[in-house]
């Protein structure tokens, strides 16, 4: 191989060292505090009314929990339960409740479904207006809507139909919200879950509106996450199959899709009742690198927050469900989701989709709103022209994405899932700071503390913040008040002993935050829990450990200690969420009870030893590519010095020259063939009588073979193997006996590799009429014959045997026609003759098997 040049291997080392680095994939951060299953056992839970045998037996079967000023609504199987949040934080027991059981049992189980499935799980559950909600439910496969009383639950007003309101099926996701007196629903609106639909239903005056039916540019596969309302807009967030990503296979995606509020449908020749301002997006939250690393499965999304002085969701994202797990939460400001609803449209372009040119676009342009903006001139959403709604029927998709703020997640977490997603913006005694409060499918709730502000955002001059009014917390000059995103506390919370009914799974199916008390409702398929927002008494009377803990929610009084925040506390309090004190809690005794790993002091997790001594990634990369760059240089000019030269091949040797001991037998596949006449070489064997010149085919066959190491040897036909110990040779002993006139083999010479000594001489014995030689089936078809042989033993016509002239012959195969002595294919002169062939009897075992290459 060519050299390669010590300079080239040193330039490339020099690039990879002086290169910028690379962004690495976030690691996981480590929970600076565990509470465990010991810890959160006293606090209170409900698994369901008592008394209630069919809770007992199937569980709670959580469906989805509302909270209205101080009361909380959970929506159930065949219940809706009404807490008071201000009741003993101790308890946890529903102040009222209704019962709404179908009366179609005997139908749902003629349609195929099991008994536990025909139940009412109540899957919505909206305030109509300050007094009234309405709640559906699947009953039994039939959808049905009612309106409550928030105070009592007492009904109001008749039953309407669920379909486009409810899903049959539990298992099948749905959104609701009331806008303006209408109802904004989006789930599927058929029993095989087939037709997807974003409906807009009970309006007064006005007829319904939905999606395309059965259009997968529309909607493929949706599953809904989110409604809310924002500006003239109502905006949908799910998740579904990306149409444009067919030929990657099933791949989910997370969209935003609006609607305008005052849509009125299309003209009836083009999307007669049908929305004409509906539009799609998709929302990215990736990693970014030279390569992005993408979140596209939505989880949860978050109410309309105030992050960094801006209106803006927060996101919670997963990885596809056949991949890795994982997770990040991604916020997105709404002027940035809005702002994207104006890029380009997306069109197929054979497998790849495209943007559509601006001038392709048709003015006003699709998806805006009647009087408004671009269609100030539109009257009605019926008014468009054909134009305009051909193309918003045919182009729902917009080209590009939303991107995160910052561009990157707020949080990322591998190797598990997370489900659910609740956050608190305004933390602190000066409400600017962000926790986010994550389920997971194993049951545990992560608290988060986000940055205090966004990587990208300006800082205020100066670098610090000035402490609030009270707040005497000594301010460290640190030159930078951002703190980075931490894992304040990983909470165990799952007891698979507790919830009733058998196989209940672990995941977190719902989070409420209530902020005046301070605590946080989590909710499982099984039963419902009340958790504090923080446990500042576990830090008990250490400064150390209270102010390292960094808890937005804990604040240092010297003369109460570690306490919760609340308004009502006197001033002098202390925090250091920034962590500008570099405090990292040294007090004994101070919250090591529940944390479960060695390296966390009073849950602070310190540095490892050797820390400080990680070697740079850029520096271990040029180190291995230096390295293999050297040993292939070098593997090179060892194989170039090395080589041999070529050794001239030898002249072939007699056939019949002797092995030596060292020299295994070669196998054959074909019987040995007699050598070509050689005269002046020296023989050990004899000589018998030159046949036929061979084929070419035989004449490449003798040529000799030479191994690596081993020395060159005479070519020898193509034959058989040595047959097994002692067979050949006792198959000559049959053929050679009884006076034959045709000696036997020498023992020790030849080419076998056992020998017998001959038996005595006599006559051989007599054949029957049904003796045979074995019928030799590896001789190919296609080849020549091979030249005639003499009979091993005839008989003329008077008895008189007749021997072959000349020495004995080595085995050869034996045809039954034939004269000895004469040419081996030409006429035979005189009177035609009868011989018999003397063939050997058929031996009990097979004797033409070769012995394997190496065997004596």
């Amino acid at each position: 191989m060519p050299g390669v040049p010590l300079r080239f291997v040193l330039l490339l080392l020099l690039l990879l060292l002086l290169g910028g680095p690379a962004q690495p994939f976030p690691q996981d951060l480590a929970a600076r505090s565990t509470v465990g299953l010991a810890a959160t056992a006293p606090y209170p839970r409900f698994g369901g009314l008592r008394g209630d045998n069919g809770t007992a037996r199937l569980g709670l079967d959580f469906q989805r929990m509302l909270r209205l000023n101080g009361t909380l609504l959970v929506a159930a199987r065949d219940h809706i339960y009404a807490f008071d949040l201000g009741q003993d934080k101790g308890t946890l027991y529903p102040e009222r409740h209704l019962t709404w059981e179908t009366q179609d049992r005997e139908n749902c189980a003629m349609r195929g479904r099991r008994q536990d499935e025909c139940h009412n799980y109540i899957r919505v559950l909206v305030p109509r207006d300050a007094e009234t909600l309405l709640a559906c439910g699947t009953n039994a496969f039939s959808p049905l809507c009612r309106t409550y009383q928030v105070s009592s639950l007492a009904q109001q007003g008749d039953e309407v139909s669920g379909q486009a309101r409810c899903p049959f099926d539990a298992k099948q996701s749905t959104v609701a919200l009331f806008v303006d007196g209408s109802l904004y629903s989006a789930t599927v609106a058929d029993f095989q879950a087939s037709d997807a639909v974003i409906y807009r239903s009970l309006s007064p005056g006005q007829a319904p509106l939905r999606t395309l039916k059965y259009s997968s540019r529309w909607l493929q596969e949706p599953h809904f996450v989110q409604v809310l309302p924002y500006g003239p807009y109502v905006y949908f967030f799910f998740r579904e199959v990306a149409v444009e990503l067919s030929a990657l296979g099933k791949v989910l995606v997370a969209r935003v899709a609006r609607v305008c509020r005052n849509d009125r449908g299309g003209s009836p020749r083009v999307l007669e009742r049908r929305w004409t301002s509906f539009l799609k997006v998709r929302l990215q939250c990736s990693v970014p690198g030279d390569t992005e690393f993408y979140f596209d499965v939505l989880e949860a999304v978050t109410p309309p927050q105030t992050l960094h002085g801006r209106p803006a969701v927060l996101a919670l994202f997963g990885t596809q469900p056949n991949s890795i797990p994982g997770s990040a939460v991604c916020a997105f400001y709404l002027a940035d989701v809005e702002r994207s609803f104006q890029g380009p449209f997306a069109e197929p372009r054979g497998a790849t989709w495209t943007p559509v040119p601006e001038e392709r676009v048709p003015q006003p342009r699709p998806g805006c709103c009647a009087g408004m903006g671009p269609a100030a001139g539109v009257v009605t959403s019926g008014d468009f022209p054909d134009e305009t709604l051909v193309f918003a029927k045919e182009h729902p998709l917009l080209h590009g994405a939303v991107s995160p703020a910052g561009g990157r997640p707020l949080f990322t977490r591998t190797g598990a899932r997370l489900t659910q997603l609740a956050v608190d913006t305004g933390a602190g005694p000066r409400g600017n700071h962000t926790v986010l409060f994550l389920g997971a499918e194993d049951g545990r709730v992560l608290k988060v503390l986000a940055a205090a502000q966004h990587p990208e955002a300006p800082r205020p001059p100066g670098g610090t913040s000035a402490p609030p009014s009270g707040d005497t917390r000594e301010l460290g000059d640190s030159g930078d008040s951002r703190a980075k995103t931490l894992l304040l506390e990983e909470i165990s919370l799952y007891d698979p002993g507790r919830p009733r009914g058998p196989g209940v799974p672990s995941r977190v199916l719902g989070l409420e935050l209530h902020l005046p008390g301070r605590e946080l409702i989590v909710a499982f398929a099984g039963c419902l829990l009340r958790l504090p927002l923080s446990r500042c008494a576990r830090h008990g009377s250490c400064r150390g450990s209270c102010l390292a803990a960094r808890d937005p929610y804990c604040v240092w009084l010297p003369s109460r200690g570690c306490v919760p925040f609340s308004e009502d506390l006197p001033s002098g309090f202390q925090q250091d969420v920034e962590g500008s004190l570099g405090i990292s809690g040294t007090c004994p005794g101070a919250a090591g009870d529940s944390d479960k790993d060695g390296d966390l002091a009073h849950g602070v997790r310190q540095p490892g030893p050797g820390a400080e001594a990680a070697v740079p990634v850029p520096v271990l990369v040029g180190c291995v590519l230096g390295a293999f760059a050297l040993g292939a240089l070098a593997t090179g000019l060892v194989a170039t010095c090395c080589q041999r030269p070529a050794v001239p091949k030898a002249p072939p040797e007699p056939p019949c020259a002797p092995r030596t001991p060292a020299q295994p037998p070669v196998p054959r596949l074909y019987p040995a063939l007699p050598p070509q006449g050689s005269a002046g070489a020296p023989r050990d064997c004899p000589q018998p009588e030159p046949p036929a010149p061979p084929p070419a085919r035989a004449q490449r066959d003798r040529e000799p073979r030479r191994g690596p190491s081993a020395a060159p040897r005479p070519a020898e036909p193509p034959g058989p193997g040595p047959p097994m110990k002692g067979a050949r040779e006792e198959m000559l002993q049959r053929l050679h006996g009884g006076g034959s006139g045709w000696p036997g083999t020498p023992s020790g010479t030849g080419s076998f590799a056992n020998r017998v000594l001959p038996r005595a001489g006599g006559p051989a014995p007599p054949l029957g009429p049904h003796d045979r030689a074995p019928v030799r089936l590896d001789v190919p078809p296609d080849s020549p014959p091979a030249p005639r042989r003499p009979l091993a033993q005839s008989h003329s016509l008077g008895g008189t045997p007749v021997s072959p002239p000349g020495p004995p012959r080595a085995l050869t195969r034996m045809y039954s026609l034939g004269t000895p002595g004469a040419p081996p294919w030409g006429p035979r002169p005189g009177a035609l003759e009868r011989s018999l062939s003397m063939k050997p009897p058929v031996l009990p075992k097979p004797l033409l098997l070769p012995a394997a290459p190496g065997r004596p």
